[in-house]
């Protein structure tokens, strides 16, 4: 390798690391955003009523538009570019470990994004829907919550495994903190802890402390640019 291409190569990972490090900052406020607007702001009916609930989603479909484009659309982006900073930064340590955890993320990458397009083209279909044929509209509701809900969010299996398996390799190689790494393996169990949907508050817990998580992991990598 010459030193002009390995210049290159540590100005390209410079770049990804600034990078990386922003996305890592940024999915916490797509959190919170989703936190927000769908426990603060809106309050969508739970009863029995689902002409009701429906009828309220159509009311403010506005606002849930932007919930789903934050929650799921621009937070699969931002965590693209996370997960390759972060196998960028422990590359050449565990190889086989790092890249079955990269495999991880971009899975969840992948499921991100396809929960965000179902939610918005099933939303939008139903609104569309339910002025013709309410019936079909609440089937169409139940259907598209449900894929929406088993991909997004309502097991974080995927996204628990991300973080798990990181934590290992960061434990292994000495190049995060051994704190953060031992942060992130509670992070991580907790998210396969929710394929167990009787737990309760599992998959609150495991949102917050990987918030903790994504915020520490972005100061690391800016202090790695800045070195």
């Amino acid at each position: 390798m010459t030193i002009e291409t390995l210049r290159h190569c540590q100005v390209s990972g410079s770049k990804l690391s600034r990078f990386g490090a922003l996305a890592f900052f940024l999915m916490p406020v797509c959190y919170l955003g989703m936190f927000i607007i769908f426990g603060a702001v809106l309050a969508i009916p739970q009863g029995a009523d689902i002409n009701e609930r429906i009828g309220y989603v159509v009311a403010e479909q506005g606002l849930i538009q932007i919930a789903y484009l934050l929650g799921y659309l621009i937070f699969g982006v931002l965590l693209l570019v996370s997960v390759q900073a972060i196998h960028n930064r422990f590359l050449g340590v565990s190889r086989h470990l790092l890249n079955s955890a990269s495999l991880f993320g971009f899975i969840w990458v992948v499921l991100m994004m396809c929960a965000g397009m179902i939610a918005l083209v099933g939303m939008n279909t139903m609104i569309i829907l339910y002025s013709k044929d309410p019936q079909a509209a609440a089937i169409l509701f139940y259907s598209y919550t449900m894929v929406v809900n088993a991909l997004g969010g309502g097991i974080e299996l995927v996204g628990g495994m991300w973080v798990l398996l990181l934590s290992i390799v960061g434990l292994r190689s000495h190049i995060f903190p051994r704190l953060l790494c031992w942060v992130g393996f509670l992070v991580g169990v907790f998210g396969v802890l929710t394929v167990f949907p009787s737990l309760p508050f599992i998959k609150e817990v495991f949102g917050l402390t990987q918030i903790v998580w994504f915020i520490w992991v972005g100061t690391v990598l800016c202090r790695h640019k800045d070195s």
